[in-house]
């Protein structure tokens, strides 16, 4: 990625590249498609991926319509790419240049807009194929992103509103094209496998960024008083526990967004919550995000020009451990979902101590008595 030219480049790891040196066992690096943006009218503004090495629990998600549940798409090479468009020349949409055997080339949009925007796209970082593209009209930056599992949340400025917003993008497999093309792979790979016996199931295939069908797309856009300096995410170690949004605002404050409140999925329309609905906790769509007092994790302390967090997981699920760094530095506990696997302070630890051990010594002889009994019944 290349900032300051406004160009996104993907390599591939080649073995003799050039053709030239002969040598064997000598690699190098691959062009194989660049993503260029036109510099004049619009500027790469921040760039997002989601964290590989975080753990996905659940797979699936209910869309609380009463229907099966869906396929996160959980593409390992996505890249999110928000740019700021000050206006362009007319022309064309995104276009791919003729197919080549070694590169492929994107160029820029060129729709002409009377103000500026956000433009934000969503890029395979294997094949460079842009998979979607978000514009938001009457916008401007700087913008930060954070990415997650398959959401992509996004702020920024809209000058028509004259407030600052927050989109959740989130994406899902579309079940038909998954279900066609994973039954023409596992079709082929039985076809392979002549000696394969027949009763024998296929493995269903894994993600292939060459193959996967272009994903089904969920958005909601709040409003939002705050500015922010930075976005993160707050995981957990095993993914159970539900994701919070971490932000640095420029008041000097450490704020989290839960996923229930960014969920795209949440209901519009003034119709109450279906059951459904009220299973997968979903929320009705409000159209302004707003702050309580325990959604701020640095309390009532102020941290001077953070520009940062590192996030990581402790032994308890319902825990994540929160570094800021800055000016100041801050170090804090978070529990997005609660402490669900805490005892609470009002716990009666003397009657759960007092019940064990009357437990234990209730089997201890109960076991003698057993024991006995059976040496009795021998002996007679």
């Amino acid at each position: 990625v290349d900032i300051e030219k406004d160009v996104l480049r993907g390599f591939a790891v080649a073995k003799n590249p050039n053709n030239n040196n002969k040598k064997v066992g000598v690699y190098g690096l691959e062009e194989i498609w660049t993503v260029t943006f036109p510099r004049d009218f619009e500027k790469i503004s921040d760039i997002a991926a989601p964290d590989s090495d975080s753990p996905v629990h659940s797979a699936v998600s209910g869309m609380g319509d009463g229907r099966a549940p869906r396929r996160k798409y959980l593409n390992p090479n996505l890249i999110a790419v928000a740019t700021v468009r000050s206006g362009s020349p007319s022309g064309a949409k995104w276009m791919k240049s003729p197919s080549s055997s070694s590169s492929s080339t994107s160029s820029g949009p060129h729709s002409r807009d009377s103000s500026s925007s956000v433009v934000l796209y969503l890029i395979d970082a294997v094949s460079g194929k842009i998979i979607h593209r978000i514009s938001q009209k009457n916008a401007h930056g700087p913008v930060h992103l954070v990415a997650s599992e398959n959401m992509i949340v996004a702020h920024y400025f809209n000058t028509k509103a004259n407030s600052f917003e927050v989109t959740c993008v989130e994406l899902y497999e579309d079940a038909m094209k998954v279900a066609k093309i994973e039954a023409a792979m596992m079709a082929a790979n039985h076809g392979e496998e002549g000696g394969a016996d027949e009763g024998a199931t296929a493995d269903i295939p894994e993600f292939s960024s060459l193959t996967a069908p272009i994903p089904t797309i969920l958005q909601r856009t709040f409003l939002f008083k705050h500015s922010v300096n930075f976005l993160g995410v707050a995981g957990t170690r095993m993914g159970i526990t539900s994701k919070l949004v971490l932000a640095g605002l420029t008041s000097h404050q450490l704020a989290g967004l839960s996923k229930h409140m960014l969920d795209a999925r949440r209901p519009t329309g003034e119709a109450p919550l279906t059951k459904e609905q009220q299973a997968e906790g979903l929320l009705p769509y409000h159209p302004v995000l707003k702050l309580d007092g325990k959604s701020f994790p640095s309390y009532n302390l102020t941290l001077c020009r953070v520009r940062g967090l590192a996030s990581a997981h402790s032994f308890l699920e319902s825990t994540s451990l929160v570094f800021a760094y800055g000016v100041d530095i801050f170090f804090t506990r978070v529990t997005a979902s609660g402490t669900f696997d805490l005892l609470s302070s009002d716990f009666n630890r003397i009657f759960l101590t007092g019940t064990v051990t009357i437990v234990v010594i209730i089997l201890a002889v109960t076991h003698r008595w057993s024991r006995q009994k059976k040496l009795d019944i021998l002996w007679s």
